[in-house]
């Protein structure tokens, strides 16, 4: 069997769905595979499952008893965890998509005292960022196997033409060929549009951009994006421990605000 590997969130259902139908040249679905209200691709019809070749699971999660074969073909989706955007966009995904959860039932999970407080949920989201490999390794551990294993590179979901690079190499793979049209087009754009954490990645770092232009704009931010912005200013600036960012429960609502909190904490440093 063709098998792909894949943790939470990392959009295994969604590589499963195209490389049937694009690699594999399966029956599509005839109804939208982005299920509401978190739009992971978890809805194709009957037909689609009666008659794929590829199937995705949690074979690395001992949860799942789901095993992987020495005859079986293994496609792993895999992310360099050390890339900021990168883990902050699967991160972000897990956070919106998981289970078909959505943010607001996925953090109650977090404890009743941190989760209402958003000084502290603030903070909670901030050391999963600063230190990833203690509080969020979601990303590493795969299971040893004999299979040959192709390795599916999570960035390359965020771009039509690297997608549709890996997914030639992943047809070469499995010797197969790779057949791109309108439709995985088509596809691929509701994707992105739906991708929770490639869209907040472009917001939070679009925002970034404006405070350190002095633009005057808006911030209008979930608890999880406001910890990713002190994160990023932390890097560039050390800024998290000024107390009008990290010991507020209002997080600013303009840039201009952020810039001056800014500056004034470079100026100290001077």
């Amino acid at each position: 069997m063709i098998k792909i590997d894949f943790h939470g969130s990392t959009h295994g259902h969604f590589l499963e769905y195209v490389s049937n139908v694009y690699i594999m040249q399966t029956t599509p679905s005839q109804r939208n595979i982005f299920k509401p209200p978190t739009y992971s691709a978890h809805n194709p019809d009957v037909s689609y499952f009666n008659n794929r070749i590829i199937e995705c699971g949690h074979f690395s999660e001992p949860i799942y008893k789901l095993n992987i074969d020495d005859k079986d073909q293994v496609i792993r989706i895999v992310l360099d965890q050390r890339d900021d955007n990168i883990f902050f966009i699967a991160f972000t995904n897990v956070m919106f998509k998981a289970g078909d959860l959505g943010f607001k039932k996925q953090i109650l999970k977090i404890p009743d005292s941190i989760r209402n407080n958003k000084i502290e949920l603030r903070k909670i989201f901030y050391s999963k960022f600063d230190e990833r490999e203690k509080y969020a390794n979601y990303y590493a551990n795969f299971l040893p196997t004999l299979a040959p294993v192709f390795e599916f590179k999570i960035e390359s979901f965020f771009s039509f033409k690297n997608f549709c690079a890996e997914l030639t190499s992943l047809a070469n793979f499995l010797n197969q060929t790779f057949f791109p049209d309108q439709s995985l087009y088509t596809l691929w754009t509701e994707f992105i549009a739906r991708n929770q954490g490639w869209q907040s990645c472009l917001k939070c770092n679009q925002l970034l951009a404006d405070i350190f232009a002095n633009a005057d704009k808006t911030i209008d931010c979930t608890v999880l994006e406001e910890a990713w912005i002190n994160y990023n200013l932390s890097r560039m600036c050390k800024l998290y421990n000024n107390d009008l960012l990290s010991e507020q429960e209002l997080y600013p609502t303009n840039t201009q605000q952020v810039y001056k909190i800014v500056q004034q904490h470079l100026s100290r440093l001077r």
